[in-house]
């Protein structure tokens, strides 16, 4: 391959880079509600993600640090279909280290874990 061809391959894959950086995120997140842990340290955050016309709702829950915001990104712990207002799990911390989380049966859930964390790891304990 030619000089012309290796430049002509180097510009188009910046171009690229360049132009996908910049295009807006289709997908956004809305608060539902927080749970803070028993000391503080931790709070469970259900919020509804919404990626478009072409997506339905779904109820996303994610453990984050008291003062960390909620980023626009999926549920690190659990997620399911629906809109929180009909589906929204309870979620309750039995501990600093244990976090309930009462689900409804009538939504297909797609994403549970079981732990959360390296350190300090949370149970995570799913009930219906």
């Amino acid at each position: 391959m030619n000089t012309i061809g290796k430049v002509a391959i180097v510009i188009s894959v910046i171009a690229f880079l360049a132009f996908y950086n910049w295009l807006p995120d289709m997908c956004g997140n809305d608060i539902y509600s927080e749970t803070l842990s028993p000391n503080g340290e931790l709070k469970a955050v259900i919020f509804q993600r919404d990626c478009g016309a072409t997506t339905g709702f779904s109820t996303q829950v994610s453990i984050l640090d008291t003062d960390e915001a909620l980023e626009n990104e999926s549920g690190n712990i659990f997620r399911m279909d629906g809109h929180p207002n009909d589906a929204a799990p309870i979620v309750s911390w039995e501990s600093d280290s244990a976090l309930t989380i009462k689900k409804s049966v009538n939504n297909k859930e797609y994403f549970a874990e079981s732990t959360y964390g390296w350190f300090n790891t949370i149970q995570i304990r799913y009930s219906s």
